[in-house]
């Protein structure tokens, strides 16, 4: 038996939820893996008008565009009334001496940073900038962290 047929074997079912998503994907990369020419010989097949059918998508394309911009309108809205009833802001302080620990475990090498990893630099120590925007990524995926930590909590 090969490696696969044995992942294939011990792998769980997938929910309903995992395996409609799975169909939705395949039926996805199916029409898109299909040529323009197969696309119009289906539908022409079928008895439509290829030309009707791109002018349909063309306009649900620019209705689905039109309601997200729409939606992150109404959040932007909802963000800055928020803001100006004294509510909680995106801009959250960090712990520059903490972060600042954590970039000098990195560097060392230490095993508690993490498992992250320094790029190299050929020779060259970080700029001011480069140290800053480091500093800022670590403390954002603290708030990532902080935040998923939530969401598995419930």
């Amino acid at each position: 038996m090969l490696a696969g047929e044995m992942d294939a074997m011990t792998a769980q079912k997938p929910t309903p939820e995992e395996a409609l998503a799975n169909f939705e994907d395949a039926m996805l990369e199916n029409l898109l893996a299909t040529s323009d020419e197969d696309l119009r010989a289906e539908v022409i097949d079928e008895g439509g008008s290829p030309d009707a059918v791109v002018a349909t998508m063309r306009a649900r394309l620019a209705a689905a565009a039109e309601e997200c911009t729409r939606m992150r309108l109404g959040e932007a809205k909802a963000g800055l009334e928020a803001f100006r009833a004294g509510g909680e802001t995106k801009v959250v302080p960090f712990d520059v001496t903490r972060q600042r620990e954590r970039l000098a475990a990195m560097r060392r090498g230490d095993p508690a940073a993490s498992g992250m990893m320094m790029a190299a630099r050929k020779g060259q120590g970080l700029s001011e900038g480069d140290e800053e925007g480091l500093l800022q990524d670590l403390a954002d995926l603290d708030r990532l962290d902080e935040a998923s930590d939530r969401d598995e909590r419930g």
